[in-house]
C-alpha cells in the first residue's frame, strides 16, 4: 500500500527514519512530499491536488511538520477526505494540539484534570500576587525550549518587564504561566495511537535541572501500559478526536495533570526506551481504516 508522508526531511528526522523503517518492514511505500510542493486547483465543479504537476488523490495521509503551510495544506487535507481520502490525525484538531491554549480549553470542556494555566503577550496579564512558584513557557513551544521557573509571580513580571516581546509581522508568541508542582513531580510521556496508549515513559531531568524533554538532556524509563497515565493519556486524545499523538502529563503523588496533546509529537525517543515501534502500530491503524 502507498501512503502519503507530509514531511521535510530534515525536521524531527529520527521519527521519518522511523517511519521509513516500519513501512519497509510491513511492506508499504512512503511517498514523501514535502509541503509546499504540493498546490491546489478550485474549481467551480471540482478541486484537484497536484504534485509534481500532476494530479494526486492517495488512499491514505500522514501529515507532520506542516503547521506553517496549515493556510494551503488544511484546505488540500480536506479536498482529500471529501475524495475518499483517509488523512490521520483531523486538521483542525492537529492544529489545535499544537497550541496549549485551546488545549487547555479542550482540557475543560472534558472535564480532564489539568494545571489552571494563564496566558498573555509579555508581561501583560501576569498576576503579581498570584502564590506559590510559577512556571512560564511560550504556547506554541516545543522540545522544552525557553521553559523558566520562578520562585512567584513577582519575580516572573519583573523578568519580563526587562524583555522585549518579540514580534514577527505584528504576531508575537504567547506565553502561558502555571503553578511549579515542585521538584518531586513525574514527568510522564505517552504515545497513543487508534485510542490505546501503545508506549508510555516517565522522563527524568539532567542533574542540575528541572526541564525532563529528551531533546534537552532528560532520560526516559519504561512504564507498564497498565500505568494510569496511559487510561488518562487515552482520554485525551479521544477529548481532542486525533487518531495519534504523544500525550504529556505530570504526576504528584496519587494525582495526574494533562499538560499537552500534540498530534506532531516527536516519537523516536519513547520508542529507543520502551521497545516499541509507535511508527509500526501508525502505519498498522493506517491500513485498518483503509481496507
Amino acid at each position: 500500500m502507498e501512503i502519503v508522508l507530509l514531511s521535510y526531511p530534515d525536521v524531527l528526522t529520527p521519527n521519518l527514519d522511523s517511519f521509513r523503517a516500519a513501512a519497509k518492514k510491513l511492506g508499504h511505500t512512503l511517498l514523501e512530499i514535502a509541503p509546499h510542493e504540493l498546490s491546489l486547483i478550485v474549481g467551480q465543479e471540482r478541486s484537484t491536488v497536484l504534485y509534481q504537476g500532476k494530479p494526486l488523490a492517495p488512499r491514505a495521509v500522514i501529515h507532520r511538520t506542516v503547521a506553517k503551510f496549515s493556510p494551503l495544506i488544511k484546505p488540500i487535507l480536506k479536498v482529500w477526505q471529501a475524495g475518499g481520502t483517509y488523512v490521520l490525525n483531523e486538521p483542525s484538531a492537529a492544529l489545535s494540539s499544537r497550541s496549549k491554549l485551546e488545549s487547555s480549553l479542550i482540557f475543560q470542556l472534558a472535564q480532564l484534570p489539568f494545571l489552571q494555566t494563564q496566558f498573555f503577550y509579555g508581561n501583560y496579564g501576569i498576576e503579581p500576587d498570584e502564590p506559590g512558584e510559577v512556571i512560564v513557557k511560550p504556547v506554541f513551544g516545543a522540545q522544552g525550549r525557553d521553559i523558566h521557573f520562578f520562585k512567584d509571580a513577582q519575580s516572573a513580571k519583573e523578568y519580563f518587564d526587562k524583555q522585549e516581546v518579540v514580534e514577527e509581522k505584528l504576531i508575537a508568541e504567547p506565553f502561558l504561566s502555571q503553578a511549579d508542582l515542585g521538584p518531586y513531580v513525574i514527568d510522564y510521556r505517552a504515545s497513543v495511537v487508534g485510542g490505546k496508549c501503545v508506549a508510555l515513559m516517565t522522563r527524568i531531568p539532567d542533574v542540575g535541572t528541572r526541564i525532563a524533554n529528551l531533546a534537552q538532556g532528560g532520560t526516559g524509563s519504561s512504564l507498564p501500559l497498565s500505568h494510569p497515565a496511559a487510561r488518562m493519556a487515552e482520554r485525551a486524545l479521544a477529548a481532542f478526536e486525533l487518531d495519534y499523538a504523544g500525550v504529556d502529563m505530570l504526576g504528584l503523588g496519587d494525582d495526574l495533570y494533562l499538560s499537552e496533546v500534540d498530534a506532531w509529537a516527536g516519537f523516536a525517543g519513547i520508542e529507543k526506551v520502551t521497545g516499541v515501534c509507535v511508527s509500526e502500530a501508525i502505519l498498522n491503524f493506517v491500513v485498518s481504516k483503509t481496507k
